[in-house]
């Protein structure tokens, strides 16, 4: 089980106005979260560490755990919304989800979840070489998780897409030929091949093409729990305002590395339409977001 807490009891002066409406310093919040899946570890460390930001921003004493259930986004959110296990999960934008739950909308990676690059076998490097518009990628099948709104966003758009019942599948599906790719956010794709050298030794990254979106992580909190929503956006936003969250991602290796090793400046980009955004999603301000 993972525990942690922190107690901030300064607040930054280039946030003054923000903090005025800080938490009471004797509020405490005790967050729960789904317990993260084995060899994700490193994805969920850079939304532990906003979260953190957001929560030091906002002068609020917390508690951060995570359940002994491994929850896929479905699940989840429906656990999300009862309110009896979990009271935060971060997952990607989608109006139906959105409903009835708390959501921070401020995209935790700055929209670099819908930066996406494609895992492949390594030896089918020279079919995507050829590859130049959505209307060749159609001739590919692609791979998804279930539930994932990134399937919905890829078939909207013509495309071929198959969406196994577990996330293991995909690999599989992969490493045996029954698929051609498998698109993932710049930041995620790099630690994921790297954590599975040693079992899919045959896959790799896909060298010259970027599926862009407008997708993100957000923060979904539960409707019993509507305080520490709305500490969690007011610490984000303050977190904005005195530079400590772009701090922290312009370091944290997470970030950076995908950057580094994803050379998004050096793709072909194939630009997709996100029919799934609320109006909440659509209205983010364009700062939030990184832009190519």
């Amino acid at each position: 089980m993972h525990r942690r807490r922190f107690i901030i009891t300064a607040a930054s002066a280039a946030a003054g106005a923000v903090f005025a409406a800080r938490a009471a310093p004797d509020q405490h919040f005790d967050i729960v979260y789904p317990q993260i899946r084995p060899g994700r570890d490193v994805h969920a460390a850079f939304a532990l560490a906003t979260l953190d930001v957001a929560m030091k921003a906002a002068n609020a004493s917390y508690t951060a755990r995570q359940v002994e259930v491994v929850m896929e986004r479905s699940r989840a959110l429906a656990e999300l919304a009862s309110g009896t296990t979990i009271n935060l999960h971060w997952t990607s934008m989608e109006a139906q989800a959105e409903r009835g739950l708390n959501v921070v909308h401020i995209p935790i990676h700055r929209g670099l979840i819908g930066y996406r690059v494609f895992l492949i076998r390594q030896d089918r490097q020279a079919d995507f070489d050829g590859i130049e518009t959505l209307e060749d990628l159609r001739s590919m099948t692609g791979v998804q998780g279930l539930g994932w709104i990134d399937a919905g966003i890829m078939r909207n758009a013509g495309l071929r897409v198959q969406t196994p019942s577990t996330y293991e599948t995909i690999f599989k599906m992969l490493e045996g030929r029954r698929v051609d790719y498998f698109p993932r956010g710049v930041i995620e794709a790099f630690p994921e091949l790297e954590s599975r050298r040693a079992t899919e030794p045959d896959l790799a990254v896909e060298q010259s093409l970027l599926l862009a979106y407008r997708s993100d992580f957000l923060f979904y909190v539960s409707p019993n729990h509507r305080e520490l929503a709305a500490t969690i956006e007011r610490g984000f936003t303050a977190a904005w305002r005195d530079g400590s969250y772009l701090k922290l991602f312009n370091t944290h290796p997470y970030i950076q590395n995908g950057l580094k090793l994803g050379n998004l400046g050096g793709r072909k980009v194939i630009r997709l339409d996100n029919p799934f955004l609320s109006d909440e999603d659509r209205a983010i301000p364009d700062t939030y977001w990184m832009r190519l």
